[in-house]
């Protein structure tokens, strides 16, 4: 018989996972699995659990936020690569961008039949100062909002809580002064307000990229930096470059775009990261590397096992 770790986090969103446990585990009984069910205890503990047992599994399944997955997929990369089942998700928190990217179903029972049952399919992984990331690695504006916002505001307010703790900072937004290199030769400098690699179609619903844009399994992050506004034309410069998505690709402009498969950034001082909505430390100089194919997901629906 097939084997099922079933990982979810019973503080994630408005706490659908644990009052959902019975339906989805009855679905991945109905799908030929014998399940082990683990609820995450404290930060940290999904990656323990799967790095202690994920091996033993033909499949991972996690239910939560950016965060439980972020978890999960720590614990899938620490394991050899032969050993790593292949991973389902069910988003329950707050954003859940990469749900949006993966394009995966929105109720409960199709999420629940696309974890245990969907279509394995590869994709890339990121690592940020050699922490992974499944779909963003970010610096500066608004990117400390996911975990300085009490979860109490999240599950309350859901994205809006995002939206109402970050419009403080609009007043006094830092900007940090960058070096921004590729193996390949390209620099761009400046003074910047926010800058992100990512793997995704959507970030906190603030920057949002065309889906035919980003392939999720090509070796190649997309890039963007905003340059630090000075004026109100600034202001709309940046807001039309990201309605518009017409980023410019030269890295003159106020808002700059391109893919890499490797990008450093080096800062006057340390600058504080966001690794899938968690904070992921400080550094004056961050190495993003993309780790092609490095994690096995299901998606959509239809078993190829």
């Amino acid at each position: 018989m097939k084997k099922l770790l079933y990982i979810y986090n019973p503080t994630a969103g408005r706490r659908t996972a644990k009052a959902s446990l019975s339906d989805v585990v009855e679905v991945f009984s109905r799908q030929g699995y014998e399940i082990t069910v683990h609820p995450t205890q404290e930060r940290g503990d999904a990656t323990r659990t799967v790095l202690e047992d994920g091996g033993g599994f033909d499949r991972v399944v996690c239910c939560g936020g950016d965060g439980t997955l972020n978890e999960t997929v720590q614990g899938l990369l620490a394991l050899p690569a032969d050993k790593r089942p292949v991973l389902g998700y069910i988003p329950a928190g707050t954003t859940n961008d990469f749900s949006r990217t993966l394009e995966l179903p929105r109720t409960l029972s199709e999420l629940a039949e696309a974890a245990g049952a969907g279509a394995p399919r590869p994709i890339d992984v990121g690592e940020a100062a050699g922490r992974p990331f499944t779909y963003v690695a970010a610096f500066g504006l608004f990117t400390d909002v996911s975990y300085s916002t009490p979860q109490a505001n999240k599950n309350l307010l859901g994205h809006f809580a995002y939206l109402l703790e970050g419009m403080g900072r609009l007043a006094s937004i830092p900007s940090y002064h960058m070096k921004v290199s590729t193996p390949e030769g390209k620099e761009v400098e400046g003074d910047f307000i926010y800058g992100m690699v990512g793997n995704t179609v959507s970030v906190g619903g603030l920057v949002n990229l065309p889906r035919d844009k980003v392939l999720l399994d090509d070796g190649r992050f997309e890039v963007i930096l905003i340059r630090q506004p000075k004026t109100a034309k600034d202001w709309q410069s940046i807001l039309t470059a990201l309605t518009t998505l017409e980023l410019s690709k030269d890295g003159e402009g106020a808002v700059v775009g391109f893919s890499a498969g490797e990008v450093t950034f080096a800062c006057d001082a340390p600058v504080a990261w966001t690794v899938d909505g968690e904070f992921g430390g400080e550094q004056q100089i961050t190495t993003v590397k993309n780790l092609p194919r490095a994690l096995t997901i299901a998606c959509g629906a239809g078993s190829t096992e």
